[in-house]
């Protein structure tokens, strides 16, 4: 035996020392004992101070007459008046209309898109796959926008081609741009569920002479019900808690978002704002928690054993489902064709020379806007791919005795809208003291954790796909918890890393709903300049800055597939990036 050890076997508990020469001094011993609850609290009190007590403040001005805490001061009077006010719950009603009309359409055309992709053997999947993610590089409020030049009252398809006086302004139009928009996030799921599903089920059942209409009934469809139901819960609560798509093309038709950004900044009803946040808060929640639990089920139906070869595809098969995903991807196409043309065209649709008078913003914000965008976007994506990496090694790897606290704090923001959690920040952190408070740092911590759930699963996962003895060896040779992270587990992890700065770059750029209460006279975003726009009159100019939102996009995911390629984590195609 090692002299080393048989001297440290002579020794009491108190005069045990690691000897010096492997690598390991009893003062760095302390403080790597320190690192991993530090670090937890830390994570845990950033959650609790920016996503509970934002949340908490609302609670406080909802039930507590005058926002004061109190058994004396509680109340209901706010919820009455929102129940007893035909106006402000009609919202509720709409909402609900176009949510459930919107997951019905998009589960059914997304589900036989993803099956097109998974279960047939047609040409140009990659190039549909594209095409379908394509809403994800956009604000929401492009379908809206490219729905009014097209089917508007001056519309180029209703006023001039077909010369009809409909317009599809309304439920209709909300209807319509929020399908646009939640067919890349449910076509993830689905695409996910039908991959990983043993396809050799639906092969044995051939065989023994189902039909193909009773293998889809009673093979495919029950094997995917799961993430059936998942993507249905994901776009409902997308679509209850959109902003952007029901304010410019609903019209008079209001709905449970658009109330309350109405209630706070035209009529300062700060309290029934909240009152209403609680009310849209409820189904969000309920959604969210449908799509946790199916999620899981999810998991129990995917065989290992899965077969990825598919059987070649009957011609008549293979025909029909080329033009229907030909037909999928031509709306996507032409709601941004649209916006894009628009943007340099004169005088749509009278006058079509071509013009860069729109990307002259007769806005206050203007290019700076755009400029502010990108830097908040960018220190949104370091920050937050930093954040999620570093609280999913230590809940995934050190395990600490409170972890499935600070887990569920994780997933909660996905519950949580943005226009929830914008109004919060207003009601906890206007404050003097709050130095952040009014500038671009308070946008980048608001957008960082309304993505925080997707950052941390995403970084969790792949955390789990690196073998636990390296970490093991690093450690056995003298390396602390600050030294492996970054020697080791950083490097092993610039996938995820790379995946979760485009996902909060992406997110940073295009979301309007969670920052929309928090710009201000001297702060200005992109995405939230389009809205002042379009609401001024100039639709354009909207289209232009909406066009430019998605040029920097697509150059900072052409930017960081050079850099995956260079540093052997290429991905191909912009599902793989996205």
């Amino acid at each position: 035996m090692d002299g080393h050890y048989l001297g440290a076997m002579n020794t009491t508990a108190e005069e045990y020392v690691v000897p010096v020469e492997y690598g390991i001094s009893s003062t760095r011993m302390e403080i790597d004992r320190f690192i991993v609850p530090t670090v937890t609290i830390f994570i845990a009190l950033l959650l609790f101070f920016f996503m509970l007590f934002p949340l908490w403040s609302i609670l406080q001005l909802s039930f507590f007459e005058g926002g004061q805490f109190g058994i004396a001061n509680f109340t209901l009077a706010n919820f009455k008046k929102y129940f007893t006010t035909s106006y402000t719950l009609n919202a509720l009603w709409h909402s609900l209309y176009v949510s459930v009309a919107t997951t019905i359409i998009v589960t059914i055309l997304v589900f036989f898109f993803a099956y097109a992709m998974t279960r047939t053997t047609i040409s140009g999947k990659t190039f549909f796959r594209n095409v379908i993610m394509m809403p994800l590089v956009a604000p929401s409020i492009i379908q809206a926008l490219a729905l009014i030049y097209l089917f508007g009252r001056n519309g180029l398809i209703t006023a001039h081609f077909l010369k009809i006086d409909w317009n599809i302004y309304g439920a209709t139009g909300i209807i319509v741009s929020e399908v646009l928009y939640c067919l890349p996030h449910a076509f993830v799921i689905l695409y996910t569920t039908l991959s990983a599903v043993d396809i050799r089920l639906d092969e044995a059942a051939e065989s023994l002479g189902a039909t193909p209409l009773k293998v889809f009934t009673r093979i495919t469809l029950p094997s995917a019900k799961y993430g059936i139901f998942s993507a249905a819960a994901l776009t409902f609560n997308l679509t209850i808690t959109d902003f952007g798509n029901p304010v410019v093309i609903g019209a008079d038709y209001n709905v449970l978002a658009t109330e309350i950004y109405a209630q706070v900044t035209n009529l300062y009803r700060f309290d029934l704002g909240a009152t209403i946040s609680i009310i849209l808060l409820v189904p969000s929640l309920m959604a969210f928690i449908l799509n946790y639990y199916i999620s899981r089920k999810t998991f129990a139906m995917i065989s290992g054993a899965a077969k990825p070869v598919i059987p070649p595809s009957r011609p008549l098969k293979k025909i029909s489902f080329t033009i229907y995903c030909c037909l999928v991807s031509f709306s996507i196409i032409i709601i941004f064709a649209t916006v894009v043309i628009g943007s340099f065209v004169k005088i749509w649709p009278y006058d079509w020379s071509l013009t860069l008078s729109h990307y002259k913003f007769p806005s206050i914000g203007g290019y700076s806007a755009i400029w502010t965008s990108v830097w908040v976007s960018i220190f949104v994506g370091i920050g937050g791919s930093f954040i999620t990496l570093v609280a999913g090694y230590v809940m995934e790897t050190r395990k600490p005795f409170f972890k499935q606290f600070i887990y569920l704090l994780s997933v909660m923001p996905a519950a949580i809208p943005g226009l929830v959690m914008g109004l919060g920040y207003i009601l906890a952190f206007n404050k003097p003291y709050y130095f952040f408070y009014g500038t671009p740092w308070i946008i980048v911590i608001n957008v960082i954790i309304c993505n925080f759930t997707l950052g941390i699963l995403s970084s969790i996962s792949n955390l789990r796909n690196i073998d636990p003895s390296i970490e093991e060896a690093s450690i056995s040779l003298g390396g602390d918890t600050i030294k492996t992270f970054f020697k080791i587990i950083f490097p092993l992890s610039r996938v995820a890393f790379f995946q979760n700065f485009v996902y909060f770059f992406m997110r940073s750029m295009t979301t309007i709903s969670a920052v929309i209460f928090l710009v201000s006279a001297t702060v200005h975003l992109a995405a939230i300049e389009i809205i002042m726009l379009d609401n001024d009159g100039w639709t354009a100019s909207a289209n232009a800055m909406c066009t430019c939102i998605i040029v920097i996009v697509l150059i900072m995911l052409g930017i960081l597939q050079i850099v995956s390629k260079k540093t052997g984590t290429h991905q191909e195609g912009l599902v793989s990036a996205l």
